[in-house]
């Protein structure tokens, strides 16, 4: 789901407004075209919508997205916390070398 700051109380657009754009064509290359309209409209707060660049993105056969977290923790990657950099790897899809 989101991965920058925004209302609990936006959770269920966020949720209407992905799906919308899941299942509409036109919604989706609108979407894609100006997210932080879209995100504006069903309520984010406006420092997160001029805060961030808001890029929509579908993976399709030939290319692949990764979501990060929205912060990263610094300490962890500087001591190479075992643990957290492997639940980072996670968020990578496996690729076969074929």
């Amino acid at each position: 789901m989101a991965r920058f700051p925004h209302y609990k109380s936006n959770v269920a657009s966020l949720g209407k407004l992905l799906a919308l754009a899941a299942t509409d064509a036109g919604v989706k290359k609108a979407f894609q075209q100006d997210p932080a309209a879209f995100l504006r409209e069903i309520g984010l707060p406006e420092e997160t919508t001029e805060l961030f660049d808001f890029k929509v993105v579908s993976d399709d056969v030939t290319t692949g997205s990764v979501t990060l977290p929205y912060r990263l923790n610094d300490s962890k990657l500087t001591n190479g916390d075992a643990e957290y950099l492997g639940r980072l790897s996670h968020l990578f899809p496996s690729r076969s070398l074929n």
